[in-house]
């Protein structure tokens, strides 16, 4: 009787081994579904992220373009602030001049002899020859200060019309960011679901191998080689994969192997079930 007994617990013992080891086969298995559904949902989250830090070719264009346009303004403005400059200097200099002119004018009627006459003259000459090339590029740069002035005020007023010709573009490219930036929130909002279900070990290691491997923590197993890497499992790994009862990574670039075949076996047993 006592042997029965006996052999009645190593039975309930091994059955009740068998069942912990099922049930834990079952989580990995469980674990390694919503991993590689975790990845996909990385790999949209940064695709939408790197359209939304991306513009299209027609908003590149006009933003190029506004660019473009500012700089020439820019330019037109540091041209008239030197001339500006220069007018002050030249300014300047006609005023020397006119002083000069009105001195050597003045002593024209005080010389007393036909030296001290010729030279006033000379003098009178050169002043007002110098007053002359004053007052003509001062001319020459208030004319150009003016068309400056026109063709900046011209630029201005024509680019609410270029960017309302625009206007369709931008707010369709803003409607856009906001669409990619909302669908980003629900990819993370998911994503976060899915992690709080995976076990924390299995959860830790994934995300370590998505910021250490550029987002991309998992590979598939494709014709007896890792799918990223192109490393080739040995016979025995592939068959630790196929079995899915451990988490197993690749001998060569440490990413979490899959095979998707088997994964969808075990998705099909799931709804089955």
């Amino acid at each position: 009787m006592a042997r029965r007994s006996g052999s009645t617990v190593a039975v309930s013992n091994w059955f009740f081994r068998t069942l912990q080891q099922g049930e834990a086969v079952n989580n990995v298995r469980q674990d390694l579904a919503q991993l590689v559904r975790l990845q996909e949902l990385y790999d949209r989250i940064a695709v939408a992220i790197r359209e939304r830090q991306s513009p299209p070719h027609e908003v590149r264009e006009l933003q190029q373009a506004n660019l473009d346009r500012q700089v020439e303004l820019e330019k037109l403005e540091e041209q008239v602030q030197k001339h500006e400059e220069e007018l002050k200097e030249v300014r300047k200099k006609e005023e020397e001049c006119k002083l000069e002119l009105e001195h050597f004018q003045r002593q024209k009627g005080m010389v007393t002899n036909e030296r001290e006459f010729t030279a006033v003259i000379s003098e009178i000459d050169y002043a007002t020859k110098a007053l002359e090339e004053a007052a003509t590029r001062r001319s020459e740069l208030e004319d150009a200060n003016a068309a400056l002035a026109a063709e900046i005020e011209e630029r201005r007023n024509a680019r609410p019309e270029e960017e309302s010709a625009h206007k369709d573009v931008v707010e369709a490219w803003e409607n856009r960011k906001q669409e990619l930036m909302a669908q980003v929130h629900s990819l993370v909002s998911e994503a976060k679901g899915i992690e709080a279900e995976i076990a924390p070990k299995n959860r830790a290691r994934f995300m370590r191998l998505l910021e250490s491997k550029k987002g991309i923590a998992m590979a598939a197993v494709v014709e007896g080689t890792c799918s990223l890497c192109h490393f080739a499992l040995r016979p025995h790994l592939q068959q630790r994969v196929r079995r899915c009862e451990e988490i197993i990574s690749c001998e060569t670039c440490h990413r979490i192997l899959y095979m998707e075949e088997i994964l969808d076996e075990v998705a099909a047993a799931t709804e089955s079930a």
